[in-house]
């Protein structure tokens, strides 16, 4: 195992001190306290036990629909589908648990053929419940500016919870046993995704630590998002606000024995990830000591033990798979990491892990196939938008075409030896991908899915025409650069939100790839990336809400600049 400095493990009392415990005991609703006393803290309830098979192969997202498309039923390289809620969905009041729109997703996930499972609420700080975030005091959150420019909400400030505040993270562990309780008995559900302490946007290691200055876009904005210039340091926001390593591992700690005591019957999926400042790494306080990897790897140690440190592996571990999701086509293939270690400073040490872990006993695997990777992004953008792509060692550069980059990147995936790769519901409908993923099904050592057995369609219920939105009025883009500029369009009183078209002819016959009917949220701007220089396109909205969309907009002519 991997040597890292030793450390006692607190009770979860540490988290937080007497003090600020006072403070929150009048805040904590009566309804939020339950099903922890099953978990106490000190105790670890789940037992060794023989974990399900994970199906070898290929696992595609099953998409935000409670009908899977047939396009995805039919790759019948894709063993199993992951499904997932937000938080704030299915926990809509303190002790308040609605699993009817999940419920509704696996049935869909089962009629579409499929018998294998991952499930996962999305339990991060974007996806907290507003009830959960009105119960807690100024100083126990932050906003953190959305830096990412492909998220709806970029440049504007994220309410976020601190991870080891008492009522949050007791709502967390709350949620995992409410969770456990209604998914375990679930033959069908071979995995839960429980684990993921440290998430902002997802179900990933997403952890908020961006120091530099975000471009947003041109002023004015329409609140609440930002405009202009912003210089932010997330990681002294969060030193400020109490951060220390090993609070977030306590956190960490707290919610592994959680998810393993839930789910009894399932594999856990535990996706690891590092720090970019060790200002937030570090596990004694010294910045000089902290690296990119360390509380990945002192998560790692609690959950599979560490001989070198004394520390034993929990009962568990057996059942948790580590998990990397950022594979792209420029990665090392994993044979690499076996004769060479990373330092623990390296983005790629991570790699490492997972690759440590998963290699064939022969060459020194710790847990032979146990762990899994998932793509940074769908081949199907590229090559307009291609972050699973590109750089020095891009294999299908300089076109990017999209079949040589999934077949690139599903390539080294495949010989890290995991259990499972992960795929973007986007790449599982493409029918021209369905050999390559096939192919990497097979070459992890998976089977195949059988063809699904088609089902009666059910006669709709008529339903009365709802009274259209007026389309909005399309606006003159703003913005231009090289491969970018902003689409501007007017307000629709009642819509819910809007949806951009992008072409390179007025006729719209064709569009630039990932911007065809792009759902781009209740905001009248959107800037377009990836396009090419001294380029002219057009683009159009449509207004939505529950009861359809609208019309479309007028188009609007654009040509990006020439240098």
């Amino acid at each position: 195992m991997n040597k890292t400095p030793s450390e006692q493990k607190p009770p979860m009392n540490n988290i937080v001190n007497d003090s600020a415990r006072s403070g929150q005991r009048a805040l904590m609703l009566a309804a939020v306290l339950v099903s922890w006393c099953a978990i106490a803290p000190g105790t670890n309830m789940a037992q060794a036990q023989s974990p399900p098979p994970y199906p070898k192969g290929v696992w595609a997202a099953g998409g935000v629909d409670d009908d899977l498309p047939p396009e995805l039923a039919n790759n019948l390289g894709i063993v199993g589908v992951w499904i997932n809620e937000d938080w704030s969905v299915v926990n809509p009041a303190p002790g308040v648990y609605d699993w009817t729109k999940l419920d509704s997703r696996v049935a869909g996930a089962k009629a579409a053929g499929f018998q294998y499972i991952s499930i996962a609420v999305t339990d991060s700080s974007s996806k907290t419940p507003q009830w959960l975030l009105d119960l807690l005091p100024p100083d126990q959150k932050i906003a953190l500016l959305d830096n990412a420019s492909q998220h709806h909400t970029f440049c504007q400030n994220i309410n976020t919870a601190l991870y080891w505040n008492p009522v949050f993270h007791q709502a967390r562990l709350d949620l995992i046993a409410a969770f456990g309780a209604h998914y375990t008995n679930d033959p069908a559900i071979v995995a839960a995704n429980a684990a993921a302490f440290a998430n902002h946007n997802s179900n990933d290691w997403n952890i908020q630590d961006f120091v530099g200055t975000v471009n947003c876009p041109s002023c004015p904005q329409p609140p609440p998002t930002r405009c202009g210039d912003i210089v932010v340091d997330q990681v002294q926001q969060w030193l400020d606000a109490g951060w220390t390593e090993q609070l977030m591992l306590q956190v960490g700690k707290e919610m592994c024995d959680a998810a393993a005591a839930a789910f009894p019957n399932q594999n856990i999926k535990l996706p690891i990830g590092g720090l970019t400042d060790n200002r937030m790494s570090t596990p004694d306080g010294d910045p000089a000591h902290g690296n990119y990897s360390q509380l990945a790897r002192d998560i790692e140690n609690y959950v599979y033990g560490n001989a070198d440190l004394g520390i034993p592996p929990q009962p568990y571990a057996n059942r948790f798979y580590m998990q990397r999701n950022t594979v792209t086509a420029t990665w090392k293939e994993g044979p690499y990491y076996d004769t060479y270690t990373p330092p623990f400073t390296a983005e790629s040490y991570i790699r490492y892990m997972i690759r440590n872990h998963a290699k064939p006993a022969d060459v020194g695997g710790l847990t032979p196939g146990q762990a899994g990777l998932q793509m940074v992004d769908a081949a199907y953008e590229c090559p307009t938008s291609c972050r699973i792509a590109g750089g020095l060692d891009d294999p299908c550069a300089p076109n990017d075409d999209r079949i040589c980059v999934l077949q690139a990147a599903l390539g080294i995936a495949t010989t890290y030896n995991t259990d499972f790769v992960e795929i973007f519901a986007q790449d599982g409908q493409v029918t021209d991908f369905y050999d390559i993923i096939l192919a990497a099904t097979l070459a992890m050592g998976g089977t195949p899915r059988l063809p699904p057995t088609p089902t009666p369609t059910p006669t709709p219920t008529p339903t009365p025409t709802p009274t259209p939105l007026p389309a909005p009025t399309a606006t003159s883009a703003t913005d231009m650069t090289l491969s970018s500029f902003t689409a501007n369009w007017t307000v629709v009183g009642g819509a819910a939100g809007y949806r951009l078209d992008v072409s390179t002819n007025r006729s719209f016959t064709s569009y630039v790839s990932g911007y065809q009917d792009l759902d781009v949220g209740n905001v009248t701007s959107r800037t377009v990336i990836g396009l090419s220089a001294n380029t002219t396109y057009y683009y159009r909205v449509r207004a939505y809400n529950t009861g359809g969309a609208s019309a479309n907009s007028n188009v609007i002519r654009v040509k990006t600049r020439r240098h």
